[in-house]
């Protein structure tokens, strides 16, 4: 016994920040974001708060599996930063939707809802837990330096959610850290209000490596693929959709040829939402879910890579009707 995913939902930010509007600002261009990550457009946060993002898309989650908050055993928010470092993430979501369930955020950057796929499938395994939201909501675009063209173009806002229940669906997962604390690095706001405080505050930006984060990126992907499929006994060949963090077109592409995978079952929104961290993969989930492109039996592999560095996989049959 495991989980099958029973709901989806997303949210989004309302501007939409294309190549060209960045373009009067940066040193770039249409062309030069294009055909280097693949992205188009991304969408960026406002005058809404990524609170309200997380709300929205597990409301929708949580309707589309036909399960009250007040029956969650779990929430589980992947996140990097929340609007409030207390309440968590996860918190403010169990009071909007009427939850009492334990909850709390982890931090696993772009690779956060695989983690937090596999948490839950611990709780549930365990006999702990039936019903689990997971939600994953990203403000990237409040962590960046916006004076830096190779970095800030890549990079969208959004929020995720699946409810998971227990039942049969998921048939593998593999997680795993290559420790690194510089390729990708983002400071936290340290306390300054302590006067004893005699550490000098890094800038509050995205600071990134792309050269080695591509590098392992491609690997680790491949990696991960292999090692979920060799656990679930099945072969690359068998899976029919690909659901990979969708960082880099590039990334996605090279991954893909190295390890003979079919471009026709990999799944992709990068042109028009960027990179949004754990986000993404969520994000990607629903919108497709949504077209109905998933069919009962179907087997889903997510995929991913970020921070840390972290990356995972996680294979699951497709059971929602």
């Amino acid at each position: 016994m495991s989980f099958y995913i029973a709901g989806t939902g997303s949210a989004l930010p309302e501007k939409v920040v294309s190549n060209d509007d960045l373009a009067q600002f940066l040193d770039t261009s249409d062309e030069w974001i294009y055909t280097r990550t693949g992205i188009k457009r991304r969408h960026i946060l406002t005058d809404e708060r990524l609170d309200d993002l997380a709300v929205r898309s597990a409301e929708i989650a949580l309707q589309d599996a036909g399960v009250a908050g007040k029956d969650l055993d779990l929430i589980l928010c992947a996140t990097m930063r929340g609007d409030t470092f207390t309440p968590s993430l996860a918190c403010i979501v169990a009071e909007a939707v009427g939850a009492t369930a334990p909850a709390f955020d982890l931090n696993a950057a772009c690779v956060g809802v695989l983690y937090a796929m596999e948490v839950a499938d611990s709780f549930i395994v365990s006999g702990k837990a039936k019903n689990v939201l997971i939600v994953s909501a990203e403000a990237m675009s409040k962590l960046l330096d916006w004076t830096d063209r190779a970095s800030c173009v890549l990079f969208g806002d959004g929020a995720g959610a699946m409810v998971v229940k227990a039942g049969e669906g998921r048939l593998s997962g593999v997680l795993s850290t290559k420790p690194d604390s510089h390729v990708i690095r983002m400071p936290n706001i340290e306390g300054l209000n302590s006067p004893y405080n005699k550490i000098e505050q890094e800038k509050l930006a995205m600071h990134m490596d792309g050269g080695e984060v591509y590098k392992f990126a491609v690997n680790a992907m491949g990696k991960n693929i292999e090692q979920a499929c060799a656990r679930a006994q099945l072969t690359p060949a068998e899976i029919d959709w690909y659901l990979p963090h969708q960082a880099n077109l590039r990334i996605i592409d090279a991954s893909l040829k190295k390890f003979k995978i079919d471009k026709s079952k990999v799944l992709t929104n990068i042109e028009d939402c960027g990179n949004m961290s754990a986000t993404s993969v969520m994000v990607l989930l629903d919108q497709f879910a949504k077209k109905g492109t998933f069919k009962r039996g179907d087997k889903l592999l997510f995929v991913a890579f970020g921070g840390g560095l972290t990356s995972g996989a996680v294979i699951i049959n497709w059971n929602k009707d």
